[in-house]
């Protein structure tokens, strides 16, 4: 599968990991990274990634999620295409920067879109796509039982 992996997957597991969502959403996440590294998911990343992550508060962090563009098979740079489609997506309810992360998972041709934004999953599940949106505990779960 192609994923395009939201910033707050990435930030999962310097959360408060004594939330039992929060810890379950984190095992899913080093599952599916691990998946990466071994070439069974390929990692879409985007230009919006980078700047969003940029301006993390705390450099430790930062470093090493920015580390992860090194494994993204491609790096989607902003275009008029991605400007257009992010505008459409914000019109239909979507909040402007996750617009812009949905629009660039779906010009770098993303099979699915991973957040752990219940919103993002809720509002995205009302649109017209050209990929999946879904919480990464439910991709491992669905990953799992398909072998």
């Amino acid at each position: 599968m192609r994923l395009y992996i939201d910033l707050n997957c990435f930030n999962r597991p310097f959360d408060d990991q004594r939330q039992e969502r929060i810890r379950r959403e984190t095992e899913a996440v080093f599952a599916i990274l691990d998946r990466i590294i071994k070439g069974k998911d390929t990692l879409i990343w985007s230009w919006v990634m980078s700047f969003e992550n940029a301006k993390h508060p705390k450099p430790d962090r930062r470093d090493e999620i920015a580390l992860w563009v090194n494994r993204a098979e491609s790096v989607i740079a902003l275009s008029a295409r991605i400007e257009d489609r992010a505008r459409e997506l914000k019109e239909q309810g979507i909040p402007a920067l996750d617009a812009v992360h949905l629009a660039s998972a779906e010009v770098g041709e993303a099979d699915l879109f991973l957040t752990c934004d219940d919103t993002v999953v809720k509002r995205a599940a009302r649109l017209r796509l050209g990929l999946r949106v879904m919480n990464p505990v439910a991709y491992w779960k669905e990953t799992v039982s398909h072998g």
